[in-house]
């Protein structure tokens, strides 16, 4: 079964406004193409497709052959699981410059997980035999793929130990940490509001816990700290770090 791949990518330049942004300008946001120049953007602009789901669609499920890789332009991307006994594991939250799809990029695989938008969304899909293509015509690019890839197997060597070993504190801790980075709004007095509305289920979702444990963990924290309200949670990140070290 091949596995999910899930790659972090900050836009790189300053953003347009969204009413004059075209594909083109998307593409040009993603960190992965830093190295491209108009022409190469403009032959992979000529390749993929933007499609636009509405909030609860799913993009593509266990058993469904995928044959493109996705580039997450605007809007939330949930992956998940469902395991033989019905519960739901979720993997991440995807926002704004990500890229998601299967490690299998260049055989007709089947999707191991489900990808469904939280928010309306914009994304960009380009194929398999397209993308090889286009890796063997631009070394650097491949290259540069497989350093982010490993980068992110890095990372979820570390998250799996995370949930094997610690306690759900300390999850809960570091997920917050992580959420507040990917998608932080900062507010005053060293604030930061994370931009993306979960329940405590969607929270236990992501760290393999019960609601009821995260109720009462998160109850738990320094109101100083951590502030949850109506599903909009704020943290002070250095605080929050320095606890969990503690």
């Amino acid at each position: 079964m091949p596995l999910v791949f899930i790659i972090y990518v900050p836009f790189r330049r300053e953003q347009r406004m969204e009413s004059m942004k075209t594909k083109f300008d998307y593409l040009a946001e993603i960190n992965l193409l830093t190295e491209l120049s108009a022409e190469d953007i403009a032959a992979i602009d000529a390749l993929v497709p933007i499609m636009s789901y509405p909030a609860n669609t799913i993009i593509y499920e266990p058993g469904d052959k995928i044959q493109q890789i996705f580039f997450l332009k605007r809007g939330r991307v949930q992956l998940f699981q469902v395991t033989p006994e019905g519960k739901q594991l979720t993997l991440t939250v995807l926002g704004d410059g990500n890229i998601f799809g299967e490690t299998d990029l260049f055989a007709t695989g089947a999707g191991s997980c489900y990808a469904k938008t939280v928010a309306p969304t914009l994304v960009c899909k380009m194929g398999k035999a397209d993308l090889a293509r286009f890796m063997e015509q631009r070394p650097r690019i491949a290259l540069k793929l497989v350093e982010i890839l490993s980068q992110e197997i890095r990372k979820l060597q570390a998250l799996t130990t995370m949930l094997v070993l610690e306690d759900v504190k300390t999850r809960i801790g570091y997920l917050l940490l992580t959420l507040s980075d990917q998608f932080g709004q900062e507010e005053d007095h060293g604030w930061v509001r994370i931009d993306l509305k979960l329940t405590h289920q969607e929270v236990a979702h992501l760290i393999g816990a019960t609601r009821e444990s995260v109720s009462l963990v998160l109850s738990e924290f320094p109101a100083d700290t951590v502030q949850t309200e109506r599903g909009v949670i704020r943290v002070q990140p250095k605080r929050l770090e320095n606890l969990l070290h503690d």
